[in-house]
């Protein structure tokens, strides 16, 4: 069963995580076939939840089902991303990274959460070129951001069978 976890803030005008929670990565397929939706979340003992679930996915995953969730430890890698992250001047980053003339609803896209201070909301769509991303904080985030995105897709087809 899916954990909810956010909820929208009108007051900040933003998505807010629950206070259990330091940190969430979501990302989204976009309208494709598989229709993947995937959320790590990570609480304040660096302790993860990652779920998962796919589009009629149950006769092609290992679990018969279209929904995964695993339980960890959250890895070394993913804790020094968002150590150096929070490092920097995370209030400069922008809330939306996304196509300044047009925007496309069904392109996937991905979404941090942190809960520092007043809170962080931070959305980005696929296909943004590192050049959209000009300061160090920014070329911090666009890296990490790609490291998560190939991160679930290596979870994707683990759970594939």
């Amino acid at each position: 069963m899916w954990i909810y976890t956010k909820r929208f803030d009108e007051d900040k005008n933003m998505a807010t995580l629950n206070s259990g929670y330091i940190f969430s990565y979501s990302m989204y397929d976009g309208f494709c076939e598989r229709l993947l939706a995937a959320e790590l979340l990570v609480d304040h003992d660096f302790n993860f939840i990652f779920q998962m679930s796919a589009f009629e996915h149950e006769k092609m995953t290992r679990n018969n089902s279209d929904f995964f969730q695993e339980r960890g430890e959250l890895s070394r890698k993913i804790f020094d991303y968002f150590e150096k992250l929070i490092d920097l001047d995370v209030k400069g980053l922008k809330q939306n990274y996304n196509y300044v003339t047009f925007d496309i609803s069904d392109f996937g896209s991905q979404q941090f959460l942190i809960n520092l201070d007043q809170g962080l909301e931070i959305s980005i769509r696929d296909g943004l070129p590192l050049e959209c991303f000009e300061t160090e904080t920014e070329s911090l985030l666009f890296e990490f951001n790609e490291y998560m995105k190939i991160w679930v897709e290596e979870k994707y087809k683990i759970w594939i069978k």
